[in-house]
């Protein structure tokens, strides 16, 4: 695996002469995977979590592919490094993003389900597929720390090629979003084809999160486009009529949002943001306003231990893997509420850590930490001891000779 900065400097040569002596501000790295399947090399984007692995475990995270990569990558490692890491948001889960990037002249036969007289190089789609899920997504679960739940997200003839995956490739993604896709294509084909399949099939466990801009003329509102007939709302009618049928599809977590101020190319980052709100609408920890439940002085340690526990047991059942607080976040809650002098809560956090992660060292220190607080030197010891059996570290040790 190669490994290159994705960079994004902001500064103008022009303007500022000392610019290219400035380090350029990293948001992740570049990759390449040769795919047999498409008989080429294909470039991705991959953003991940930052994560100080030589103090915490290792953690797997949610995957997010991204079709157009070149086009979104940047807006979404934007939006959820803000609403999973910055100021403490805990809005969605941290995740890995993969930004696939289109081979150049390749774009249309990779996004399209079948061949259409209208393009030459289309209908590309199922290998395309097939390239996902016997090349690209094992190459990634392998290099990655990848959780089992994986995001498929598409716009346009992506968001065509979205849909076609959740009809026919189901089990292949957990939730999929599809922005103002282009179901029209062919004659709207792949419509026609979905009908039996979406009342025949079940999707358990299965998200969507369709989106449509205003592509029709002004003055006119959907309940006109349905009634109409001509080319200038094909688009937008298909869409109509693929929320309609999505209906009756049994087990399939969905929403349908239509946004009137937007058009097809300003609706995609509003859209991600709905999508995601939607698809992780139960990630947040439940909180008392305007105070933290965290610090809510009217929340015993019991009931608060039992509120973090079957929130994340409550993730684990809907996302259909085991889901786990942040250890960052657990360990540092335990430190405050150590110095804060609140004893109950501190050990709480820390044996919650160790519950969650027990083959980490710090979740061990960081409780040896707590009974050395309350001068309780063979707990201590215990912890200690135990920390430096999985790895060893010269400031825990001298924390141990000290106690002897």
């Amino acid at each position: 695996m190669k490994n290159f900065f994705l960079s994004v400097v902001f500064a103008v040569n022009s303007m500022y002469g000392n610019a290219q002596q400035q380090p350029p501000l990293s948001i992740g790295h570049t990759d390449t995977l040769h795919s047999v399947i498409l008989n080429e090399k294909r470039s991705l984007w991959i953003y991940t979590p930052p994560l100080d692995t030589s103090v915490f475990s290792k953690t797997d995270y949610p995957v997010m592919y991204i079709l157009d990569g070149e086009n979104n990558f940047l807006t979404l490692t934007a939006m959820i490094n803000q609403l999973s890491i910055i100021n403490g948001n805990k809005i969605f889960p941290e995740m890995i993003i993969v930004g696939i990037i289109n081979t150049p002249g390749n774009r249309t036969r990779d996004l399209t389900p079948f061949k259409s007289s209208i393009f030459g190089n289309s209908g590309g789609g199922e290998d395309f597929t097939s390239f996902l899920e016997k090349e690209l997504i094992p190459y990634v679960d392998k290099n990655y720390p990848a959780a089992p739940y994986r995001t498929l997200i598409g716009h346009s003839l992506g968001g065509l090629t979205v849909m076609n995956i959740l009809i026919h490739h189901t089990s292949l993604f957990n939730a999929y979003v599809a922005i103002d896709p282009s179901i029209s294509y062919d004659q709207g084909k792949l419509l026609t084809n979905s009908k039996p399949v979406f009342l025949e099939k079940e999707f358990i466990k299965t998200s969507l999160f369709l989106g449509a801009a205003n592509t029709i003329n002004p003055g006119m509102d959907t309940a006109a486009v349905r009634q109409d007939t001509t080319q200038v709302t094909q688009h937008l009618r298909s869409i109509l009529a693929l929320s309609d049928q999505l209906s009756s599809v049994q087990g399939l977590k969905w929403c349908f949002k239509y946004y009137p101020d937007e058009d097809h190319t300003s609706v995609p980052l509003i859209a991600e943001y709905d999508a995601l709100k939607f698809i992780f609408r139960h990630y947040k920890f439940p909180q008392t306003q305007p105070i933290n439940q965290f610090f809510d002085k009217k929340s015993t340690t019991a009931e608060l231990e039992k509120l973090i526990s079957s929130h994340y047991q409550s993730l684990s059942n809907e996302m259909d893997y085991n889901v786990r607080p942040s250890e960052q976040d657990m360990n540092r809650l335990g430190y405050i509420f150590l110095q804060q002098k609140d004893n109950s809560k501190a050990e709480m956090f820390f044996k919650l850590n160790i519950h969650y992660y027990p083959e980490s060292f710090n979740a061990y220190d960081s409780m040896g930490d707590y009974y050395l607080s309350k001068d309780n030197k063979p707990a201590a010891a215990k912890y200690f001891e135990k920390a430096l059996t999985i790895k060893y570290r010269s400031d825990i040790k001298l924390k141990l000779e000290k106690l002897k």
